[in-house]
């Protein structure tokens, strides 16, 4: 009587929240299952890739574009079915909205049951234990970092660009730097489509950690992160495009549109970016919505293109005469520095031909345009200076 008690007890707990033995031990992810399985098996009711799909809506694994509030509705479904994949992701959804008191609570609902599924041998959990124990107080890095490791030699790729970009850098005491370990790592997972190894790749080649400092390589995986709607992405390739040092080309308008992306995603740095530049604080959007849905950085068109673009819409040679639309192209470029479009901004707001007429302002522009050496602009001071 007493062996079978003690079975009922053993079967009870291996069909946890009604999921019976057999199905939870073939409810694993494997380097084999394909994105487009793991959403079938969610939308077939299954918690285990539910929590998945939300993990990987959240943070862009296999290619996927971000897109934070289907990864919230994943993350609650699996939630409310008990499993911990929902509760440790709407805790990294949380800590993106502030809001820790809640993050820490779910975070403490996922530990314990990730703490079994990881010492069970399940990459993902492994991967998401040792976040917890990375980064929520109190930490456990050296643990962190071995779960980590046991996550990536399994092949969970998330795992592989965390531990690789670790490795780059290193930890003092705790994580020898070893930069062949580190792109190998990297590597592995950007075969893998992981927009966290796509993205902490182009930012070592941003900061030169671990690789030799190169903007070029660097915004080349930076676009392939910014593709998969991933704020900080874009904001850092913005800086790059605006800046247009290191082999970049200068591209003033692609760089503010990317930066006004992510503001509208909540990327505080780009809203104080743009305030500080703009005067005026864009406006967010808590859902972290796809901005274009039609791909913004397919083909990135150069300061110079979008300048001949503009003239021609003011013109109307090549193009249909657009004075609004040619004065929305001339802005961005003109805030740029770019004295030839604050020639024509300039004019513009004199004339009042596609926004409206002020001279102080016209004044201004063609003033910022006369000091960068356009010649033009001098001669049209001199020539309105009775207009101002």
């Amino acid at each position: 009587m007493l062996t079978f008690v003690k079975s009922l007890i053993i079967l009870f707990l291996l069909n946890f929240a009604g999921v019976p033995m057999a199905a939870r031990s073939a409810e694993r992810w494997s380097s084999k299952i394909t994105y487009g399985e793991i959403v079938s098996k969610a939308q077939a009711g299954s918690p285990y890739f539910q929590g998945l799909l939300g993990i990987y809506l959240r943070s862009g694994e296999a290619g996927s574009k971000v897109d934070v509030k289907l990864s919230k509705q994943w993350s609650e479904s699996a939630h409310r079915k008990g499993h911990p994949f929902g509760s440790y992701n709407l805790a990294n959804l949380a800590m993106l909205e502030g809001d820790f008191e809640a993050a820490t609570r779910m975070y403490q609902d996922a530990a314990l049951l990730l703490q079994r599924q990881a010492s069970e041998g399940d990459p993902v959990a492994m991967y998401c234990m040792g976040e917890i124990d990375f980064q929520v107080i109190p930490t456990n890095v050296m643990r962190a970092l071995g779960l980590f490791k046991r996550s990536a030699e399994a092949g969970y790729p998330q795992a592989q660009a965390t531990i690789g970009a670790l490795y780059l850098k290193g930890l003092p005491g705790l994580l020898e730097k070893d930069t062949k370990q580190g792109i190998s790592m990297l590597s592995k997972a950007v075969i893998a489509k992981s927009l966290t190894a796509r993205f902490n790749l182009g930012m070592a080649y941003f900061n030169g950690d671990g690789v030799p400092k190169d903007a070029v390589k660097a915004s080349q995986w930076l676009k392939l992160a910014a593709r998969q709607n991933f704020s900080e992405a874009k904001y850092s390739l913005g800086l790059l495009l605006i800046d247009g040092e290191g082999g970049i080309r200068k591209n003033t308008t692609e760089g503010l549109s990317l930066l006004r992306q992510a503001a509208g995603q909540n990327h505080q740095l780009a809203r104080a970016y743009l305030q500080k530049r703009e005067g005026v604080a864009p406006a967010g959007n808590k859902q972290n919505q796809i901005a274009s849905p039609s791909g913004f950085v397919n083909s990135f068109k150069t300061d110079e293109e979008v300048l001949d673009e503009a003239r021609g819409y003011y013109t109307g040679v090549g193009y249909p005469q657009d004075y609004a639309r040619a004065y929305e192209l001339f802005l961005p470029l003109a805030k740029g520095g770019n004295p030839v479009a604050a020639r024509f901004v300039g004019l513009m707001v004199l004339t009042g031909k596609g926004t409206k007429r002020d001279p102080s302002v016209a004044k201004e522009w063609l003033s910022v345009a006369a000091q960068k050496g356009d010649k033009t602009a001098k001669r049209l001071l001199e020539s309105y200076k009775s207009l101002f």
